[in-house]
């Protein structure tokens, strides 16, 4: 899709496989993209904290260029624990080695 289309930026919007859409971008794409909007809402904080590990050990963070957010616009009302939990887990696996 990269060379195709000359895409250098990409908003998943929706739940993806993480680790096959970066193999299938490579790694000059931007991606954007994160946990289930329905699970930030009806999910633990648990749930969130693991989904959002499992999306960063997918795979995603090869080659850099990974913005962790929600999958989804945030609606109102996104109860703050599981916005927490994303964070905490983004921040402990999230970064990049040098």
């Amino acid at each position: 899709m990269h060379e195709h289309l000359g895409v250098t930026s990409f908003d998943t919007g929706f739940p993806v496989d993480f680790g096959n859409l970066r193999q299938e971008l490579g790694d000059d794409v931007e991606v954007s993209g994160g946990v289930e909007v329905a699970l930030l809402m009806n999910g633990t904080a648990d749930e969130v904290y693991e989904r959002t590990k499992a999306i960063l050990q997918s795979g995603i963070k090869q080659g850099g260029r990974f913005i962790m957010r929600e999958g989804n616009n945030l609606p109102p009302n996104c109860p703050l624990d599981t916005l927490e939990a994303m964070y905490q887990a983004t921040l402990e696996y999230g970064r990049y080695d040098d």
